[in-house]
């Protein structure tokens, strides 16, 4: 299933929702590899100590790790490329688009995504509504899909047993775009419920498509640096997966002498 996230939950919640949850947990069965944040810099004064340019190296050690991480993880099962597959885009309003994304923030598995990487994914979710009752999730089958709830409550249930359940803001089932895994849990609609959701074929094949097109800019700069010009292509590309993205604010030292 997937550890449910939202500021509106009960019972099995995610680590990641800012309020403490209640209730039994899901056991974190299909918690997901961790994605690190995008590390923005704080700001520094002129006399900047040792540790903490020690603690920003240590920072973007663990970032390059969990940036590895996703990607075996995320490509696990071969693409093929060559499939004429074209990315679904279903149109939203504002406040609509806005919505995903703030139910997004809270969900770990998606903070390493770039901006344009979240908006191709909620511009990718489809609208969907079921009635009071509908099983969305059955427990022990391989799931499919990724799920925002717009509108609505849902509870989850164990082996029979409830542990939990969520509101508008929650999002579940965000393991289903990574592996081909069995739930961990059902989930069922309390009331009507409004949703958002999105396929792992349509997931992976974004993600892909535009780490194609990152790479290939990567690679492009990457020629541009003369100690670099002699490398052939491979072990660019292997310098390429190495980078990380550090963010410094105006007026930040990127580099401190000794």
């Amino acid at each position: 299933m997937g550890a449910c996230n939202s500021k509106e939950v009960t019972g099995a919640a995610s680590s990641n929702s800012r309020p403490q949850s209640t209730g039994a947990s899901t056991k974190q069965a299909e918690q997901a590899p961790v994605a690190v944040q995008q590390i923005k810099s704080e700001e520094m004064d002129p006399n900047m100590k040792s540790t903490d340019i020690k603690s920003r190296e240590q920072a973007i050690n663990i970032h390059s790790k969990a940036k590895a991480k996703r990607a075996q993880n995320v490509f696990a099962e071969p693409l093929d490329m060559s499939e004429d597959f074209v990315i679904p885009n279903f149109p939203k309003s504002d406040t609509a688009v806005q919505f995903i994304d703030d139910s997004l923030a809270d969900n770990f598995i998606f903070a390493s995504l770039t901006k344009e990487e979240r908006r191709l994914l909620i511009d990718a979710m489809k609208a969907d509504s079921v009635p009071a009752g509908t099983i969305i999730i059955q427990q022990g089958e391989v799931g499919d899909y990724f799920y925002v709830v717009e509108d609505g409550n849902i509870s989850f249930a164990v082996d029979g047993n409830h542990v939990g359940a969520c509101a508008r803001g929650a999002s579940f089932g965000e393991l289903a775009l990574l592996y081909n895994c069995p739930r961990a849990a059902t989930c069922i609609a309390n009331t009507d419920c409004k949703l958002w959701k999105v396929d792992q074929r349509t997931f992976r094949y974004m993600l892909a498509n535009n780490n194609a097109s990152q790479e290939k800019d990567i690679l492009n700069v990457l020629r541009k640096v003369q100690f670099l010009a002699d490398l052939d292509e491979a072990m660019l590309i292997k310098v390429g997966d190495a980078l990380t993205t550090v963010s410094f604010q105006e007026g930040d030292r990127i580099i401190n002498k000794g």
